[in-house]
């Protein structure tokens, strides 16, 4: 397999860092994940307005991506694609950006010039159309949460020990939720819910705090179909008890899309199969991709 690394594709064990990158060594850094279907990216321009807004907010210079920024246009991610036999099907793509190597401590020099990674497998799609389909189980986790849930950070650490919860528990994903039992989003997932017909999600929170959720790009997706199928959608505070009482719930994200959730906590989610609207957004979705 090949990898790009700062204005390179090359093989991907020659692709390799400095021990002083600061994302390897404070997670000081972003990253952004997302599909691509026959060589083409799926909501790309999404995907880079939200790592450069994550980029802002960190403080790393919007300047420094000026050649990544060109090597994007000139189509760097399609001829990685292709030149990893991915440019048929469904293929994950992974971008990391990284404030970049500094020796000077915990507090970076002025500008050190970041690092730049792009990353691809195929997406095993026989997977997730099984798992769109059929659902999964998810289970709430208590106690802590993504540091700055607004950025998608390299701080990824609560949702890997997240996911080993949940599926320690038997489940294929964990939902965080705050300490008055509000709900979050899960590990790797924002969460939707149907209740008394109503589609919900948690709500966002615009400034820099451990409270809020990730604006997933798949998630502003689903509102926009939402609204444009009529149907009633809100973005509230949730609760636990809303979840457990809730009609349908589902998970998204930009790989595996829409999945039902058909247990949480082990109590069964409406008829424990994937629900009317929940299946309306899934072919709405597909037909907008067409």
């Amino acid at each position: 397999m090949k990898a790009y690394l700062n204005g390179k594709i090359i093989p991907e064990n020659k692709a390799c860092v400095s021990i002083f990158d600061r994302g390897l060594l404070y997670g000081d850094g972003l990253l952004d994940t997302m599909r691509a279907e026959d060589g083409a990216v799926l909501f790309l321009p999404e995907h880079l307005k939200r790592l450069k807004k994550g980029a802002k907010a960190l403080g790393i210079p919007i300047k420094a991506f000026k050649a990544f920024d060109e090597d994007i246009k000139a189509g760097v991610i399609e001829k990685l694609l292709k030149a990893n036999g991915l440019n048929k099907g469904a293929a994950y793509i992974r971008i990391t950006v990284t404030r970049g190597v500094d020796k000077s401590g915990y507090m970076p020099q002025k500008d050190p010039v970041p690092t730049f990674i792009i990353a691809c497998k195929p997406v095993d799609l026989e997977h997730v159309l099984k798992l769109q389909k059929n659902g999964v189980k998810a289970v709430i986790i208590k106690g802590y949460g993504p540091p700055i849930p607004s950025i998608k950070t390299l701080n990824y650490l609560p949702s890997v020990l997240g996911k080993a919860e949940a599926i320690k528990k038997g489940a294929y994903e964990g939902i965080f939720t705050d300490n008055d039992t509000s709900v979050r989003e899960g590990t790797a997932s924002n969460i939707f819910i149907v209740k008394n017909g109503k589609l919900m999600t948690p709500m966002l929170k615009e400034r820099l705090s451990s409270e809020g959720i990730l604006p997933g790009i798949m998630r502003g997706v689903i509102l926009w179909l939402a609204k444009k199928n009529k149907l009633d959608a809100e973005e509230t505070k949730l609760y636990v008890e809303d979840l457990l009482m809730c009609e349908e719930a589902f998970l998204t994200n930009s790989i595996s899309e829409i999945v039902p959730v058909t247990k949480i906590n082990g109590s069964v989610i409406g008829t424990g199969k994937r629900g009317p609207i929940t299946r309306l957004l899934q072919d709405a979705l597909k037909d907008f991709k067409q």
